[in-house]
């Protein structure tokens, strides 16, 4: 048996977390639309959203840790994902308090964060010349 042993470059260790921190934003839209639809119990959306908030600040961690050759580029991808982090926080919050309206401005929060992470993805992943 042959293993090989890959390291993974500070760029790909962004990349993989930029990727999971949109999968996780998404989660918690979705979760947030059905709870505000009434198709999701408070319950279950209070659940989904702390998991996503640790994977969040689990992927806001690495990237912040990275060692980039673009700081602020990488700057710009730790902040965005820490404006995520507290969208979904305060999301949990006003699910767990039924609070319709703190939910609606948290999911105005969490889609403007979410524009900032791609943004910042497209700045970190252009091509430099």
């Amino acid at each position: 048996m042959i293993s090989v042993l890959t390291a993974c470059t500070s760029s790909d260790q962004v990349e993989q977390q930029s990727k999971i921190a949109a999968s996780a934003t998404q989660t918690a839209s979705l979760v947030l639309e059905a709870w505000v639809a009434g198709a999701a119990p408070s319950k279950y959306t209070s659940r989904t959203l702390q998991s996503v908030g640790k994977a969040l600040a689990d992927a806001g961690a690495q990237i912040q840790s990275a060692k980039s050759p673009e700081p602020s580029e990488q700057a710009g991808l730790t902040t965005a994902v820490g404006q995520l982090s507290a969208a979904v926080t305060r999301a949990a919050t006003a699910v767990q308090n039924g609070n319709r309206s703190d939910v609606e401005h948290a999911q105005q929060d969490l889609r403007a964060a979410a524009a900032d992470l791609s943004a910042s993805n497209a700045r970190y992943f252009a091509p430099k010349s």
